[in-house]
């Protein structure tokens, strides 16, 4: 009996755990050395008496567990929030187990607490630092991606308005490579793994990337591996979206374009007019002398010189004589013009108008200008005959719009995009230039030139054009 409780008394004194043993009634029967360490009590100052061992708020769920153990519970694990003598508490990691007799009654409890504040403590300092990192993050103006082993695990504000999400559960658990261009996949593996063995942010690198919505755009992105303020080992990958700057860049050259051509032209037009003015001078004396054919070749020189008039609307602006003009009168008046052409090409030109829309404020010359370079594109794209539909509407009643609908052979999307810039056609034998006048025309009257088309369906232009420039 004695080597038993000396056995006893060993194991519950060497042990790093605070060790008591209670009645049913809750007094203390016995107490380790580490208890007396953890709560500050004697074990001649508790045994036998009850002790307020947990706070007031918490001792309702004490009961309760005392009373499931009587009535047949099994050993509970669980965190607590304990009291020592002095009135201050401390976390510790709590088992109560039921002490019972030869007939299986319970007559008691054992419970084996171990001191876990410095480990709740450090928890909660992670926890704290996790939270105030998010918070940094979230409200960051750069999108901002959180990821571990390919799958996202956060995405801040900027990140989810970028790839069109409306929360970050929109991206969590979802795997980044869903966001790259499929062959874009290993070079990404590739730079991630790069990056959990540095300390560093990797330069930024351009690249395509997908949102939601399946639509591509530009970005370029930089990454590191975060290991210190989280609660886990992730990656932060910052996203720069490019697509401003790239507009920028190509406004940039299409100004540099545009800026040659206005020098060609200038000098085009210079080296024409020379000659041309002699030659007027010449053929007016001819007329003097009533010569033949005088008539037909100043006709024809007047033609060079409006030719070459227009022309330099690419080298500088100048003076625009503009008018009240009904869009219907301008439409007519060009449809009339091309109608040879068009019979040439079997093709029937409609006209639908909205009632009573109001007259414009233009340049006449320079709108029929616009309307026949787009009527005459429309026809020489159905080499087998159609259909063009010209409709007038008055959709805003801020002014008017004028569609043109082809049922040509289309353009494709990539060509598309690059109609208006200097020199890009998708005729053999054009020069580019001609569509390009025509956004500059109708931009300075105020207005909007846009085109929409379909492989072998056709292309439909809007020309937006206000009532008042």
């Amino acid at each position: 009996m004695k080597l038993k409780e000396h056995l006893i008394d060993s194991f519950m004194n060497l042990t790093s755990d605070g060790i008591v043993v209670v009645d049913v009634n809750g007094k203390v029967l016995e107490v380790n050395k580490k208890f007396e360490e953890l709560h500050g009590w004697t074990r001649e100052e508790v045994i036998g008496k009850v002790l307020p061992m947990t706070p007031d708020k918490y001792k309702g769920d004490a009961l309760r567990l005392y009373q499931s153990l009587i009535n047949g519970g099994q050993s509970s694990d669980f965190e607590a929030l304990k009291l020592r003598k002095d009135g201050s508490t401390f976390y510790a990691n709590v088992t109560v187990s039921p002490m019972k007799d030869n007939e299986g009654v319970v007559i008691g409890f054992i419970g084996v607490e171990r001191d876990i504040s410095e480990k709740k403590r450090a928890d909660e300092e992670l926890l704290e630092r996790e939270k105030q990192f998010r918070r940094l993050i979230k409200l960051n103006p750069e999108p901002i991606a959180l990821h571990n082993d390919g799958i996202i695990q956060f995405v801040n504000d900027a990140c989810c308005m970028l790839f069109g999400g409306v929360a970050s559960d929109d991206f969590k658990g979802k795997s980044i490579y869903d966001f790259f261009c499929i062959s874009d996949k290993e070079f990404i593996l590739e730079r991630l793994q790069y990056v959990m063995q540095s300390d560093s942010y990797t330069e930024f690198m351009e690249i395509k990337l997908q949102k939601l919505d399946g639509t591509f755009f530009d970005a370029e992105i930089s990454s590191i591996y975060v290991h210190k303020n989280m609660g886990f080992p992730v990656v932060q990958t910052v996203i720069r979206d490019l697509t401003e700057r790239k507009k920028s860049e190509e406004a940039i050259i299409r100004s540099e374009k545009l800026s040659l051509i206005g020098q060609l032209a200038a000098g085009i037009a210079h080296d024409i007019r020379n000659p041309l003015t002699s030659l007027k001078g010449f053929v007016k004396l001819l007329k003097a002398k009533n010569a033949d054919y005088v008539d037909v070749m100043l006709e024809e020189l007047e033609h060079i010189n409006y030719v070459v008039n227009e022309f330099m609307t690419l080298a500088k602006p100048h003076l625009n004589c503009y008018m009240e003009s009904t869009s219907l009168g301008l439409v007519k008046s060009v449809v009339g013009f091309l109608q040879p052409h068009a019979h040439l090409y079997n093709v029937q030109i409609h006209i639908d108008m909205d009632p009573d829309i109001p007259a414009i404020y233009c340049n006449p010359d320079q709108i029929k200008q616009v309307l026949i370079n787009i009527l005459k594109n429309a026809i020489e794209s159905m080499p087998n005959g159609g259909i063009i539909q010209i409709a007038i509407r008055n959709p805003i009643h801020q002014g008017v719009v004028i569609r043109i609908e082809d049922q040509g052979v289309g353009i494709s999307g990539e060509r598309l995009s690059q109609l208006g810039e200097p020199f890009y056609t998708t005729k053999v034998n054009g020069t580019g230039l001609g569509l390009m006048v025509c956004k500059r025309i109708i931009e300075g009257h105020g207005g909007k030139l846009l085109i929409q088309s379909k492989i072998n369906e056709g292309t439909t232009v809007e020309i937006e054009l206000p009532f008042n420039k």
